[in-house]
């Protein structure tokens, strides 16, 4: 098949997302995959500074940041959603659209056979390729966790002329569906790259002189992130090491100075991240109350697992509802800090884990997902 995934996130970004996975998976199989993301448009210049920009700039001038044999597109557009997405309310007409079949000519790929969009704000995208088959993949209640009226407006839109709706948890399904219940469903949790996250891997350096034992988080510090959990673990647990991985600002760095047990490693390359997690001892899943968090489905729930760690994490519907052994769940801050010693006293199997994990590998995910596929495809006819 000619497949195209609409996404929000560029391939070579920090953050490594399901669609990126799903991409490759594919490409494997044989199929010819062009993977779009969040167009940039001359506006984006004004924000210049930010390295997110320039990174995606660089791929819109051709630089290939990925080895796989997934085309990675950053195309450019008139206009950024900001301005955009209050058109698209008003009128139902999306400036934001890229120059979408310049994209297909220049990676020759004459039709679309399958379009998959996970960023709503490329509502539209289907009249412009036409493919067979569309398909809605929300991974987050993204009105909610933006707070954008024009992202529901989008999302209702799309509900009215997809063929069917992939949801990556239960909560997220259940939001989506209402719009449309007559469109068919396929409740697919995020995967794992799972040979990746469980091959055995050197202690890094920079992580040998950081005593044990170690409490992971791996991931962006925003508001989504119980940021006051952390620090009472850091307060309550002075002899738990709480090692942090992601991108960092000042003011958090403040925020924690007076802990010598909180150690700020920065971001790390996808490729590097396991063997952080391999000689650690428990992994740290620690979400605030959030809405965008009640339908999450983190990707480092199976990849902290196939690591061999026990994951410490607040309760939300979605994750309870997965039953998964290997999770310690915590309701309030406060019991954050007992949680990660229980989890740490409970010495759990780290080789069980890694196989409890096994089964969400991106292999058996992009199967489940294309049986889905040929399933509509007999209905459409």
């Amino acid at each position: 098949m000619n497949i195209m995934f609409a996404s929000h996130t560029y391939m070579g970004s920090p953050f490594v997302v399901g669609s990126h996975h799903l991409s490759r998976e594919m490409e494997k199989l044989g199929h010819s995959v062009i993977h779009v993301s969040t167009p940039l448009s001359l506006f984006h210049l004004l924000k210049w500074k930010d390295r997110d920009i320039q990174a995606r700039f660089r791929i819109l001038q051709g630089n290939k940041v990925d080895t796989s044999a997934v085309v990675n597109s950053v195309p450019m557009s008139l206009l950024p959603w900001e301005i955009a997405g209050p058109i698209f309310k008003r009128t139902q007409k999306n400036w934001m659209l890229p120059a979408i079949k310049k994209v297909m000519r220049e990676h020759e790929m004459p039709s679309v056979d399958l379009l998959l969009i996970d960023q709503p704000r490329f509502v539209g995208l289907e009249k412009l390729v036409s493919p067979k088959v569309t398909i809605y993949r929300p991974t987050d209640i993204y009105s909610k966790m933006t707070g954008d009226a024009s992202i529901a407006t989008a999302e209702r839109t799309l509900m009215s002329v997809v063929d069917g709706l992939v949801s990556t948890s239960g909560p997220v399904l259940s939001e989506l569906q209402e719009y449309n219940p007559a469109v068919p469903t396929l409740l697919l949790e995020n995967g794992v790259e799972y040979e990746h996250f469980s091959a055995p891997a050197e202690e890094p350096d920079d992580l040998k002189p950081i005593p044990s034992p170690r409490a992971v988080y791996v991931g962006a510090l925003d508001e989504r992130l119980d940021l006051k959990g952390l620090k009472l673990l850091a307060k309550e647990k002075p002899n738990v090491s709480l090692v942090i991985i992601g991108p960092v600002n000042d003011e958090t760095k403040r925020d924690f100075s007076e802990f010598a047990n909180v150690y700020f490693l920065g971001a790390k390359k996808y490729a590097t991240v396991p063997a952080y997690l391999q000689h650690s001892d428990v992994a740290l899943l620690p979400l605030s109350n959030h809405a965008a968090n009640a339908g999450r489905s983190p990707m480092k729930l199976y990849e902290y697992a196939a690591a061999g760690l026990p994951v410490v994490v607040t309760e939300t519907p979605e994750l309870l509802r997965r039953q998964e052994r290997f999770l310690h769940f915590y309701r309030d801050s406060a019991e954050l800090p007992s949680q990660v010693e229980a989890a740490l006293s409970a010495k759990q199997d780290r080789l069980a884990i890694r196989e409890m994990a096994r089964s969400h590998a991106w292999e058996s995910k992009v199967n489940t997902l294309l049986d889905f596929i040929d399933q509509l495809q007999v209905k459409i006819g």
